[in-house]
């Protein structure tokens, strides 16, 4: 969802470093980066080691999701392209997923904002899997909710640990450049693009 439909990853980044500036933490964009596409789990209780925080990923994620709450009222753009790009393969039958580390608190929120909620066949949230990106396991669970084969199902990931999972899933990639999500390597994708408005919707349905 985030960074492929709707252009948050901005957000997602300044809500991270405004929530370590409460615990005195002055954290880089850069580092940030290097947790996007994994859980806020992960990400938290990584940091906190590092820089010994009296607190808890709970904590931290609870303040974290207010602050992007907030900037994700005034600001949330969908991806060029993407949502006249989803409804096309949904009237083609295509089903159609979300797989997301964020919580399902936030991707509804962001579905319903954008007026796509209907499109899904199903959503699996942080909350759904035991291990976040790169483990497969949130990209085979909404192929099994879809009652679909992984060899059959199309992965759109803007990063690195996403596209990782796509391929240890055994599905076929595409790795969207966003450049709100950082440097990331997408080398591991079957094909890269730039802009959902310019991708043919014969090669990708193929």
């Amino acid at each position: 969802m985030d960074g492929v439909i709707v252009e948050s990853e901005d957000a997602h980044i300044e809500a991270e470093k405004q929530t370590f500036l409460r615990y005195g933490v002055r954290i880089s964009a850069e580092e940030l980066h290097r947790f996007t596409g994994t859980t806020a789990k992960t990400m938290f209780t990584e940091l906190i080691a590092k820089y010994r925080l009296a607190t808890t990923f709970e904590e931290m994620n609870s303040e974290k999701e207010r602050i992007l709450l907030k900037l994700l009222e005034q600001d949330a753009e969908p991806a060029k392209g993407v949502i006249s790009l989803m409804q096309k393969l949904k009237r083609r039958g295509i089903k159609l997923a979300v797989g997301s580390s964020s919580t399902r608190n936030l991707i509804d929120y962001v579905v319903k904002k954008l007026g796509i909620a209907l499109l899904f066949e199903c959503i699996v949230a942080a909350e759904d899997v035991t291990h976040g990106k790169p483990s497969p396991e949130i990209f085979l669970k909404a192929a099994t909710k879809m009652g679909v084969n992984p060899s059959q199902c199309l992965v759109v990931e803007d990063a690195k640990l996403g596209v990782e999972a796509a391929k240890r899933a055994g599905m076929k990639c595409i790795g969207y450049r966003n450049p709100h999500s950082g440097n990331q390597d997408l080398s591991k994708a079957d094909v890269t693009i730039d802009d959902f408005s310019k991708m043919n919707i014969e090669e990708a349905t193929a």
